[in-house]
């Protein structure tokens, strides 16, 4: 009986060894997305005048229709060459701050303010704009490369 007694001890000693172990690697997993990458690409010809632009990220709850998206992360970025990548900061409870809170899990999409061609209006005639009809910019909260596809407000 006591050799059972110390075999069931030197298992559950191993079990906590191999616990924090274990935990260690989930940080890891859950910091290596704390940015969000993007790759803008497209097919036209562009040419910029003004680089800076604002990227923005949305997130609404899923299967909710006629509900405002919630703004999650805002920053700018430079884009003096189509295609580019940058890196979106995310915060770590980016699904916490949806309104109103998802019940079915919830969906982000980003979106773009950018004076391309420097006349002090953005996403006019003339700037680099989302391609929506190419594809929507819905993206998901992991470590892949995101492309959004770009194009020419005309």
């Amino acid at each position: 009986m006591a050799a059972g007694t110390l075999m069931l001890s030197s298992c559950n000693k191993a079990e906590k060894k191999t616990a924090p172990e274990a935990s260690v690697s989930e940080k890891v997993a859950e910091n290596s997305s704390d940015n969000l990458k993007i790759e803008f690409t497209g097919t036209e010809q562009f040419t910029i005048k003004n680089p800076k632009l604002k990227v923005s990220l949305y997130g609404i709850s899923e299967g909710l229709q006629d509900t405002p998206a919630t703004l999650i992360a805002e920053k700018e970025f430079e884009g003096k060459a189509i295609p580019f990548t940058i890196e979106l900061p995310l915060p770590a409870d980016a699904q916490s701050k949806i309104n109103p809170k998802p019940m079915k899990g919830a969906k982000y999409y980003i979106a773009t303010e950018w004076d391309s061609d420097g006349n002090g209006k953005a996403n006019e005639k003339g700037d680099i704009f989302i391609d929506h009809d190419k594809a929507f910019p819905n993206v998901k909260l992991n470590s892949d490369t995101q492309k959004i596809y770009v194009k020419i407000l005309k």
